[in-house]
């Protein structure tokens, strides 16, 4: 080996030696490195099904005030626990399941900061500390056991912006700062609207048949009820409204307008707060008991007190049985609502309700309601029965028909005609022949056999019809019972529901439902408005659960869906968002890749909800979110 390659290879040598040294030597660490925490639990692993409690402080923004609230598991299933107000049921679609999971398996991405200088940057602040003044406050849920111990507690800051359902959050008890996916992050909510299901009529507007508007008030002196004018009865039917109990004028005409918006609002009539009613009347009304027999007792006296501090009173009135009974009645009126099904709900409407000063109904813009279902059979078409034919041939009492079988009794039966004797007469005076005499009985004989098959005939064929008849009518008998029948069901459950509570709905939806005649009944003189045969629009489609065609991986309840049109139409409308891009990004129907474009369509091709809406927009319009069968849509009018 000549000097050159020596040297090469000590030289190749030292290089590898050197390298060896600098990666296995120890090094440094950088004493204000922060750990690399990516992708570790936050939460020592807990299974949700063990979550019994869920408590929630946060700072009302409106009211400037810390507000908290407590959902519990007991036996009957989850309750909301207020301070000084009764249990109610936590029956909100998805909002316990979402809450329960909500601290379950959480990772974390990195750091965001240390110290508690940072916490009112990245808005952790816990708000169960710290003055509602501050700016930065966080929501804090803690989710506890069955022995009332966290298994988990989070203070929930801002949203990191550009990452969708990521937060900066910390644990209560520390004060680093964590960037943490937290998917229903916004059901942490203390607002007690958040955790009920608001739709407590459980009404399809799509199946009112009729509403009844009793405008009374009460006379307290002299307990009985004045009424100026009688109740008003409005029948819908084939998508028009007709008046009974007052006559139109020839010039006058129903305002379809205002009439449909009444429609729309007992469909939307949402709770806002509930109070609970005195036992006495809750057993009542679960027993669907209008009357009360024993509310005049001096020991409920304080039940008395109770309706009349909410706006609603007893009067003297005859029970069903002709009993004078004392009947809960309001100095509101009353609106009866009766649906396709027979069932009938009652409306009645209390006085302006207040809350406690830090209560968000304290500014009286709200009003108690007094609601329960009852079945109404003049709702339901009665069995349209045939008339059995008459047992003599002579004409019943509905003419040559016979008589008629009547609802709710069995169906009459006819029993057959005996035949004819067939004894032969005497004979008369100066007999013939015996033969004469043989041949005159022989063809009696055959005539009276012949007459007796025909009557035979005759009867069997009546017979026939009778016990067909007599079937038909059993039949359609049955069906009317079966639909009375499910209608007490339906009243019964939503009785269970319904008979607890005095709910408080919004003072606005309110003014739309108790209508005076003046104010849907308009002059003819007002000129026709001439649509068009046809306009060009896109859509927005937020469907839901249930609703028709509504794709199987849709999740969201009708509520949610709602909100969330409202949500995009304030988008489009308030902050310029692109319509067509927005259709893209969220819409749920066919035309969404296509930005919503439906083309042109004439009125009748659309649902009527959707087309009226439609024909009523100007060019370039962007209409108020308007509910079909298929969900809620924000339409734009685009020629």
């Amino acid at each position: 080996m000549n000097e050159n390659k020596k040297t090469i290879s000590f030289l190749a040598v030292a290089l590898i030696a050197v390298a060896i040294a600098t990666f296995t030597s120890p090094t440094k660490r950088d004493p204000s490195a922060k750990p690399n925490l990516m992708g570790q639990a936050l939460f020592e692993s807990f299974d949700p099904r063990s979550v019994t409690g869920i408590e929630i402080v946060e700072v009302d923004n409106e009211d400037i005030q810390s507000k908290s609230i407590e959902v519990t598991q007991t036996d009957k299933g989850w309750f909301i626990r207020r301070p000084g107000k009764a249990d109610y049921p936590a029956n909100a679609d998805n909002q316990l399941k979402d809450v329960a999971s909500i601290l379950f398996d959480l990772r974390i991405i990195d750091q965001a900061g240390e110290g508690a200088g940072e916490h009112a940057k990245f808005g952790v602040i816990n708000p169960s500390k710290a003055d509602p003044t501050e700016s930065g406050i966080g929501r804090l849920i803690h989710l506890k056991n069955s022995s009332g111990s966290n298994l988990a507690s989070l203070i929930i800051g801002q949203e990191v912006e550009g990452l969708p359902s990521t937060y900066f959050v910390r644990k209560p008890e520390q004060n680093a700062v964590f960037r943490v996916e937290v998917r229903n992050a916004r059901d942490v909510s203390s607002k007690f609207v958040d955790w009920v299901e608001q739709d407590f009529l459980d009404l399809d507007k799509w199946k009112i048949r009729q509403v009844t508007l009793d405008n009374y008030d009460v006379n307290l002196a002299q307990g009985q009820i004045n009424r100026t004018s009688n109740p008003l009865v409005l029948n819908f039917a084939d998508s028009k409204w007709s008046l009974t109990g007052s006559d139109l004028k020839e010039n006058e005409e129903l305002d379809k307008e205002v009439l449909d918006a009444m429609k729309d609002a007992l469909d939307d009539l949402e709770i806002i707060d509930v109070e609970r009613k005195p036992e006495i009347l809750v057993k009542n009304l679960e027993q669907g008991r209008e009357f009360f027999s024993n509310l005049r007792d001096s020991n409920n006296q304080a039940v008395v007190q109770s309706l009349q501090q909410k706006g609603f009173y007893t009067i003297a009135a005859q029970d069903a049985a002709g009993q004078t009974v004392p009947k809960v009645v309001s100095n509101k009126g009353e609106v009866l609502v009766g649906m396709e099904s027979g069932v009938e709900y009652v409306l009645r409407f209390g006085e302006i309700y207040r809350g406690p000063e830090e209560d968000e109904n304290s500014s009286g813009n709200s009003r108690y309601i007094y609601a329960f279902a009852r079945v109404n059979e003049s709702l339901l078409s009665p069995p349209q029965l045939e008339a059995l034919p008459s047992t003599d041939g002579a004409q019943g009492p509905e003419g040559d028909k016979g008589p008629v079988a009547k609802p709710g009794s069995p169906p009459d039966f006819t029993p057959p005609t005996p035949p004819p004797s067939i004894t032969p007469p005497p004979p008369p005076a100066g007999a013939k022949s015996k033969k004469a005499k043989v041949s005159a009985a022989t063809a009696d004989q055959n005539s009276s056999s012949q007459q007796d098959a025909e009557a035979v005939k005759k009867n069997a064929e009546k017979d026939a019809e009778i016990a067909r008849i007599n079937a038909s009518n059993a039949r359609k008998q049955k069906e009317y019972d079966d639909k009375v029948a499910k209608a007490r069901q339906r009243a019964n459950e939503l009785n269970q529901n319904l008979a607890g509570w005095y709910y408080v709905i919004s003072n606005d939806v309110y003014e739309k439902i108790r209508l005076e005649r003046n104010s849907f009944v308009t002059s003819k003189d007002n000129p026709e408005v001439v649509l068009p045969d046809e306009v060009s629009a896109s859509h927005i489609l937020i469907s839901y659960k249930g609703a028709d065609r509504a794709d199987s991986k849709i999740t969201r309840n009708k509520q949610a869906a709602k909100k969330e049109a409202e949500r995009i139409r304030g988008l489009i409308v308030n902050d310029g968002k692109d319509f067509a891009q927005m259709a893209k990004e969220h819409s749920d129907g066919p035309s969404g890749p296509k930005g919503g474009d439906l083309g042109k369509f004439k009125f009748e091709v659309m649902a009527k909800p959707f087309s009226e809406a439609a024909f009523a927009l100007e060019k370039d319009e962007v209409s108020e979110v308007v509910e079909t069968g298929f969900g809620f849509h924000v339409i734009k009018r685009t020629e």
